[in-house]
């Protein structure tokens, strides 16, 4: 029965339940693995002299590297690598493994699975001088603290690894001067012989000898320039070396060309030239007695006839 002054029909109202609270979702780390995933690496073989920051520089290209440390044992250097999954390090393991981290030291790398994880203490200022900096961790970049705000994602190119040792996929492109440019090819062409000389003058040349590949060069001046000489006959086809000998009362020259015909040009086109620094007149061209270097009886590097080539080579 209804209660006194109550409508029989009304029900005493009760209040509904308070709605069930969720359990916090933890913020710091949500997508970490187990507590006991082993995902740490264990390196050996390092160099003696080896840095943290090489280390870390062989290591922070590897897909899900988080931090890296090296310890010291009598001396010998240890390794540490934390990833951020097993599946990371395992990958890492092999691709580390037999690595020939030193060339001129010939260390080569032997790695395992840690029996522990890499402790990495977070919120500790890196530059405190309380800190030894020889066992501070060298970290991929932890952006999840309370503290900073999370950077844009970037993700990390594709490793490619070879065995043993890094191979990049393609070699880079050869270096282009022209920036892509196309440029045109321009056709060198030989340039033609300087002309002999401005002047001519008559010369006797009566007792010339048999045609062959070396001129003798007479009618010179004794302040004959070599270099005006040179200048003539090096431009010339077929030019091959050239000697001048200065004796006590004349000075000669002897010429070598490739072969007769280019002797046989220049001994008739320069016939007659004159020279500035000579002061006597034009050029007397004759042929050689003997071809540039096979005379053997001269005396005192000179040719022992007024024209018989030198026996020694330019």
């Amino acid at each position: 029965m209804a209660g006194a002054g109550m409508h029989p029909y009304h029900q005493q109202w009760v209040p509904p339940p308070a709605p069930a609270v969720a359990p916090p979702v933890p913020v710091d780390a949500p997508n970490r693995p187990p507590a006991d995933e082993i995902r740490t690496v264990f390196i050996t073989g390092l160099p003696g002299d080896v840095k943290e920051r090489e280390l870390h520089n062989l290591l922070r290209w590897l897909p899900g590297f988080e931090a890296s440390q090296i310890n010291f044992k009598a001396e010998q250097p240890m390794g540490f690598a934390l990833f951020s999954t097993a599946q990371h390090a395992i990958a890492a393991k092999d691709a580390l493994q037999d690595l020939e981290f030193d060339v001129e030291m010939k260390s080569a790398l032997h790695t395992e699975m840690a029996k522990k994880n890499l402790f990495v203490k977070r919120g500790v200022a890196s530059e405190s001088s309380s800190i030894d900096q020889s066992k501070r961790l060298r970290t991929g970049g932890d952006y999840t603290h309370a503290g900073y705000a999370a950077p844009p994602f970037h993700p990390q190119p594709t490793p490619v690894w070879g065995n043993p040792g890094y191979i990049a996929p393609h070699p880079p492109p050869p270096y282009d001067p022209y920036g892509g440019y196309q440029v045109p090819q321009v056709a060198m062409t030989t340039p033609p012989p300087l002309p002999a000389s401005s002047r001519y003058a008559p010369v006797q040349n009566n007792k010339d000898n048999p045609p062959c590949n070396t001129l003798f060069i007479g009618n010179l001046g004794e302040n004959v320039n070599e270099e005006e000489v040179r200048g003539l006959f090096s431009v010339q086809p077929g030019f091959k070396q050239m000697k001048i000998l200065r004796q006590e009362r004349n000075t000669v020259c002897f010429i070598e060309f490739e072969d007769l015909n280019s002797a046989t040009t220049v001994h008739q086109n320069l016939q007659g030239a004159v020279l500035t620094s000579s002061g006597r007149g034009g050029m007397r061209i004759q042929f050689s007695k003997n071809p540039f270097g096979r005379r053997k009886d001269f005396i005192n590097g000179a040719a022992s006839e007024p024209n018989g080539a030198p026996t020694y080579q330019q």
